[in-house]
C-alpha cells in the first residue's frame, strides 16, 4: 500500500536528516515529474552504467526563487514493464527495498535520497546527484583527458568507499551487503568525494555479520568485480564478497586497467594474485610499469601505490575467510605504510 501523508513526511525527515554544509533541498515534485518527459532530460544510462534495472534520469531542478538554489538530481523511476498499468505489489517491493536501506543508513559516502514521489502509474526516488559522475568515466572514459585522477585523489576515493562499506558492514543495526561494488557504482561529487550508489541488489543480513546470504544471480554489470563464491554451488555469500569487489577496485585505481581486461584469464584480480610477488621484487622495477599511465608524479607516490596494490591482492584471495574485514582494510588504507619497507629503496 502507498504511504500515508504522515509516513511520507517522516521518511522525508529521515532522507534529509544528514548534516549538510549547503541549504536543504526543497523540491517541486510536479516540475520533476513533467521534466521526465522533456527532451532536455538525459538518461544517466547514456553516460554511466549505474543502476541497470530501473529507468534513471538526470533532472535539472530550477529551485524556488529566493528559497533554494538550482540543483541537478537523479530520479529513479519504478513502474510496471507495461507503463500503462498501475503500481502493483512487485513495484512496491522493488522501491521499498532500496528506500528502506538508504533512508535508515545515512552516511557521507552513501548516495542520499532526498524525496519520494508517488503516482498511480509509477513511484520515483529522488537522489542528490554527485556532479562529477562515475569513477568508471574518470578512469576509463575521462571527461577531461588532460586531467587524469591524481594519486591523492585516487587514494581519497578508496578511503571514502572503504568508509561507506565500513558503515554498511559494521555500523548499521543489521549488516548490509552491497553486492555490486565496481567503478560504475561509485559516483564523485564536486570535490571528488566518493559516494556509493547502485543499491538495487543490496541485502540486509538479519542473521548478522559473517552469516551467509542466499544469492540467486550474479550482480548485474559486475563481471570482473564479483567474488568467486557467487558462482559456487552453495550460492551463499557474506559481506566478504563486498571486500573482494573492493579489492578489485583498489587494483583498478592503482593500475588503471579494467577489471576484466587482458591477462589472468581476463580477470585483473587473478592476474594480480599471480604477479604480485614478481612485481614487488627488485625495488618495484616491474611494478613501475604496471602503474596506470598518465598519472602525474608517479615516482613520488610509488610506495603508497604498492601498498594499495598489496591490499587489493589481500582482499581478492579466493577463500572469503582469509580476506580482511572492512575495518581492517580501512585501517590499512589510512595508515598507508608499506609492507615492503625492506624492498622499497629508490
Amino acid at each position: 500500500m502507498p504511504y500515508s501523508a504522515t509516513e511520507r513526511m517522516s521518511l522525508r525527515f529521515r532522507f534529509s536528516s544528514r548534516p549538510a554544509a549547503t541549504q536543504p533541498i526543497v523540491l517541486n515534485e510536479q516540475a520533476i515529474v513533467e521534466n521526465l518527459t522533456q527532451d532536455k532530460v538525459k538518461r544517466m544510462w547514456a553516460t554511466s552504467r549505474t543502476w541497470e534495472d530501473e529507468q534513471l534520469y538526470l533532472v535539472h531542478d530550477q529551485g524556488i526563487a529566493g528559497i533554494t538554489l538550482p540543483c541537478t538530481l537523479v530520479v529513479k523511476k519504478f513502474q510496471n514493464m507495461n507503463p500503462a498499468l498501475q503500481v502493483d505489489d512487485n513495484v512496491q517491493y522493488r522501491y521499498k527495498s532500496e528506500m528502506i536501506l538508504l533512508a535508515s543508513n545515512s552516511h557521507d559516502n552513501i548516495i542520499k535520497v532526498v524525496d519520494l514521489i508517488q503516482r498511480e502509474d509509477a513511484i520515483m526516488l529522488v537522489y542528490e546527484y554527485p556532479v562529477n559522475g562515475s569513477l568508471q568515466s574518470w578512469l576509463h572514459q575521462p571527461m577531461d583527458a588532460g586531467q587524469p585522477l591524481s594519486w591523492p585523489q585516487r587514494r581519497a576515493i578508496a578511503i571514502g568507499v572503504a568508509k561507506g562499506l565500513c558503515h554498511l558492514h559494521h555500523e548499521c543495526k543489521k549488516p548490509i551487503v552491497h553486492h555490486n561494488i565496481n567503478s560504475s557504482s561509485i559516483l564523485l561529487d564536486q570535490n571528488f568525494k566518493a559516494v556509493i550508489a547502485s543499491f538495487d541488489v543490496a541485502q540486509m543480513n538479519m542473521a548478522g555479520l559473517g552469516q551467509p546470504l542466499p544469492v540467486t544471480d550474479l550482480p548485474p554489470g559486475n563481471f570482473g568485480y564479483a567474488a568467486p563464491e557467487y558462482g559456487r554451488a552453495t550460492n551463499q555469500v557474506t559481506e566478504k564478497a563486498d571486500i573482494y569487489s573492493f579489492g578489485v577496485l583498489l587494483l583498478v585505481l592503482v593500475t588503471g586497467r579494467v577489471a576484466n581486461g587482458p591477462g589472468g584469464n581476463g580477470l585483473l584480480a587473478t592476474w594480480a594474485q599471480k604477479k604480485c610477488n614478481e612485481l614487488m621484487a627488485n625495488n618495484l622495477k616491474m611494478f613501475k610499469i604496471t602503474v596506470g599511465k598518465g598519472m602525474p608524479n608517479q615516482a613520488r607516490y610509488m610506495k603508497e601505490m604498492a601498498t594499495m596494490f598489496r591490499l587489493g591482492v589481500d582482499c581478492t584471495v579466493r577463500d572469503p575467510q582469509e580476506r580482511p574485514s572492512m575495518l581492517k582494510v580501512l585501517e590499512r588504507l589510512r595508515r598507508g605504510r608499506s609492507p615492503f619497507r625492506g624492498l622499497l629503496t629508490f
